[in-house]
């Protein structure tokens, strides 16, 4: 089944923009910073595509397109990213200018990761 016209996005390949359209260079950026996000925290691969695709709920293409950064993840899409990805949480705090957030996410993951590892060496320490 094919679409109707009016219901397909078309990308335009010659490379001219509308200048006046300040939300298609934020549209831009969006795609960008969380196609980084994912292909740090996923990667590439097709294993990866498809595990990412499972996820969300979307197909292998979409995907591609997300890591592409030919299109950004849906709302509903970008909650379940973030939900299990840290790469693409920092990366919506850093878009949405909500740095102390960001770093108190960090600080929050080390913190815990400290705590595991003592916890993991305290048994092995001789007693005193």
């Amino acid at each position: 089944m094919s679409f109707a016209r009016n219901d397909r996005k078309v990308r335009v390949d010659s490379g001219r923009e509308f200048p006046i359209d300040p939300g298609a260079d934020t549209e831009a950026a969006f795609a960008a910073v969380i196609a980084d996000a994912l292909r740090r925290d996923f990667g590439d691969a097709p294993t990866h595509v498809k595990h990412i695709a499972r996820l969300t709920g979307v197909n292998g293409r979409t995907v591609q397109n997300w890591l592409q950064a030919r299109n950004g993840p849906s709302g509903s899409g970008l909650v379940v990213l973030m939900r299990h990805s840290d790469e693409v949480t920092a990366a919506v705090l850093t878009l949405a200018d909500r740095l102390d957030l960001r770093d108190r996410a960090a600080a929050s993951i080390r913190l815990s990761d400290l705590r595991k590892a003592i916890l993991a060496v305290l048994p092995h320490l001789p007693d005193a």
